[in-house]
């Protein structure tokens, strides 16, 4: 196994990390500069005003307010799909790598990794004295199940298609675990990273407890109610947990959410609106946490089913939409204006060849006319579950009506959207939590065979093209690799996508420890290994 390609190693000091690397990652400030990193700079300097500077305080119960309540909670891993499960994973698993602010990964579980020069193989050397709560020790085999296990077709797992190039997972001496590839792959440590790919016990197939081995226990698990979890007192990593008591539940009506944390009913709330901002930080006790990062609200055009697989139609909405005034005013200026794909401005595989949409109404008309629908009318579906997405679509109906398109907007509840809504309607609002990088996130939403293909675009070029992406190392042809992918997505996808949204949360003023992560909200949904209470 060479080690001149990609190696990352790690020690404890005083129950902190500190991190040494070999060559950085095959050069990944180069050629991967994540999606993720875009927003990072940008929330840098936030983090260091959470940061507290006096030692942390051990104890306290912390209460903590989603902003997705569902019946479908789940502790598989697998079946990771929303906001509550990602947070409640951070407290009872862990992964091999971790996710930091810079998009990198860190080890976790995983003391070291290494990739051979050609990156279809890497191995894991997994940290000493690692055990499950139920006292049993971390081993290679409980790694390879956790990971082989999302190609078995009964599992059923969201994350499947990211494990379609796996060949297999095997032992590497006494403490270490060898992936082997169909063909390269240089993100790999970056998805073992990922919210799916929790480690649990070798066996596992009855998720109504979680024996993990992370910071927290199990204390009770109501799917759709609330989740508390004790403190893990065996937890690998010195000093951590800082709290005793984590409760967590949802709060789906975000007026609600933050009153109840102005009261002090809460400690902790995910996604503050905009529009309420200026609310929260008039409360003392308060304070706002925002996250700059590549999450996107979309209007999901299906490509398989009418209207929408009109591609006219598709066009004629995407010159509809009024980037700017929902950068302004729906999201308050906390965001960045898109361009109908997923790679910020600030990328540097963003393709800036791409003339920037805006509202053009005469070439709106133009597609109408085409497609045949002018004086039309369609149905879009919008909800509380996707953030802002009401009030992008109040902005869209409004243009679309200059243009001759009548837009009648669907409110939809936010309990079971995600099962009856999503992947299903032609035309409906969806939110993107970012991934760590380009390559992961087209191949969770465009590849032609992808679960979460929720516009069932199907191309096989641009499927050549997201695999040939994450295994090319060289900077100038992985960056016209993601030009191409993203003329095509523009052209021809299904996706009209106006806005980055930044992450904006709220706490009260005694939670201490918090940085920005930006895979996600309230310090990447994995607070609950570093958040304190001051007394």
């Amino acid at each position: 196994m060479s080690t001149n390609v990609a190696t990352y190693n790690e020690r404890w000091v005083s129950g902190e990390i500190v991190s040494t690397t070999g060559e950085e990652m095959l050069n990944r400030r180069q050629f991967t500069k994540s999606l993720i990193a875009t927003g990072t700079a940008l929330a840098a300097g936030a983090s260091s005003l959470n940061l507290a500077t006096a030692q942390p305080r051990r104890g306290g119960r912390l209460r903590v307010a989603g902003h997705v309540q569902s019946a479908q909670d789940t502790l598989d891993p697998a079946k990771f799909v929303q906001s509550t499960d990602y947070a409640r994973g951070h407290m009872l698993y862990n992964a091999l790598t971790r996710i930091d602010g810079n998009g990198q990964a860190q080890p976790e579980l995983a003391e070291s990794f290494e990739a051979n020069q050609d990156v279809t193989e890497w191995v894991f050397k997994l940290r000493k004295g690692v055990t499950f709560h139920d006292g049993k020790a971390l081993g290679a085999n409980d790694v390879i199940y956790s990971i082989m296990r999302h190609k078995d077709p009964k599992v059923a797992s969201a994350s499947k298609g990211l494990v379609d190039d796996l060949v297999e997972v095997t032992a590497d001496g006494t403490d270490g675990v060898r992936v082997k590839l169909k063909s390269p792959n240089a993100d790999i440590p970056v998805l073992l990273g990922t919210f799916g790919f929790m480690i649990v016990k070798k066996g596992t197939t009855d998720f109504s407890t979680a024996i993990g081995t992370g910071p927290f226990r199990l204390k009770e698990f109501s799917p759709g109610v609330r989740t508390v979890v004790t403190r893990n007192d065996n937890y690998f990593k010195p000093g951590r947990p800082y709290l005793d008591e984590i409760e967590y539940f949802g709060i789906a009506d975000p007026v609600a959410r933050l009153n109840a944390l102005i009261a002090g009913d809460i400690d902790m709330m995910s996604d503050l609106r905009p529009n309420a901002i200026d609310e929260a930080k008039k409360a003392s006790s308060v304070e706002v946490f925002s996250t700059p990062c590549p999450r996107f609200v979309q209007f999901a055009m299906m490509c398989d089913r009418e209207p929408t697989n009109n591609l006219d139609l598709r066009l004629a909405v995407k010159n509809m939409l009024d980037r700017e005034r929902i950068v302004k005013q729906v999201l308050n200026g906390y965001g960045v204006v898109a361009n109908d794909h997923f790679v910020m401005p600030k990328s540097p595989v963003y393709n800036s060849s791409l003339p920037q949409r805006g509202v053009d109404i005469d070439k709106a008309k133009f597609h109408l006319k085409k497609a045949g629908m002018e004086n039309a009318s369609i149905e879009l579906h919008v909800t509380d579950a996707v953030q802002n997405s009401i009030e992008m679509g109040l902005v869209l109906q409004r243009q679309a009506a200059l243009a001759g398109l009548t837009i009648n907007l669907k409110r939809e509840p936010s309990d079971g959207y995600w099962s009856n809504i999503w992947i299903k309607r032609p035309f409906h609002a969806v939110v993107w939590n970012p991934r760590p990088t380009e390559s992961l996130m087209a191949t969770l939403i465009w590849k032609s065979d992808a679960k979460w293909n929720d516009t069932q675009f199907k191309d096989p070029h641009l499927d050549q093209l997201i695999d040939a992406a994450r295994g090319t190392v060289d900077p100038d042809k992985r960056k016209q690799t993601f030009w191409d992918i993203q003329s095509i997505i523009y052209e021809q996808g299904g996706n009209a996508i106006p806005a980055f949204v930044n992450y904006i949360d709220a706490h009260s003023s005694k939670v201490k420890g918090l940085t920005p992560v930006p895979t996600g909200n309230l310090g990447g949904f994995n607070f609950a290994d570093s958040v304190w209470l001051e007394s």
